[in-house]
């Protein structure tokens, strides 16, 4: 699940819409042929003017992880297999917005995050944690978010607003 945020920079900030996109599918290749199918009916009635999307991480980082088999607890080197899937999600993604002629921006997480939260990577912070500081941070702004995707969603899109690209097409 992937959260979504309409932004028009300028407008009041209660006026940003959100929302999360399913991407179905057994594989990499049938989620990502889901995104881009729902991709394409939400630029149907009104596409967007740019596009900020949260940059896939560029290594796959391997963790040792604890399991019981017949011999006992044995641990084992592993990786997260969503992480694999992220280029792939986010490759369909660009090639969508790409064809519709619509500039994008892969915005790093340590970047909108500082740009959002005000603060880039912070010891002691997890994935939870960063979570719950995106949907704090769209509630103080009066932000309305479902969830915790859809608030990443929104700092996105206004570090989106903060980059070179998007200063470019504005001024175009």
């Amino acid at each position: 699940m992937t959260g979504f945020a309409w932004y028009e920079p300028g407008s009041s900030l209660a006026s940003i819409k959100t929302g999360l996109i399913k991407a179905a599918g057994d594989n990499a290749e049938e989620k990502a042929a889901s995104l881009a199918t729902q991709m394409v009916a939400m630029f149907k009635p009104g596409r967007p003017d740019f596009v900020a999307i949260e940059q896939p991480m560029r290594n796959v980082v391997s963790f040792k992880k604890k399991r019981q088999d017949f011999g006992g607890e044995v641990e084992e080197q592993t990786i997260n297999p969503n992480a694999l899937q992220l280029s792939s999600l986010a490759g369909a993604a660009i090639a969508i917005i790409a064809a519709y002629r619509i500039p994008w921006e892969c915005v790093a997480s340590s970047t909108w995050r500082k740009h959002f939260l005000g603060m880039g990577r912070s010891p002691g912070f997890d994935r939870a944690m960063w979570k719950r500081a995106a949907i704090e941070r769209c509630r103080l702004l009066k932000i309305e978010v479902k969830n915790a995707d859809a608030a990443e969603a929104v700092g996105i899109a206004m570090a989106g607003e903060a980059c070179q690209r998007f200063k470019m097409a504005r001024a175009a």
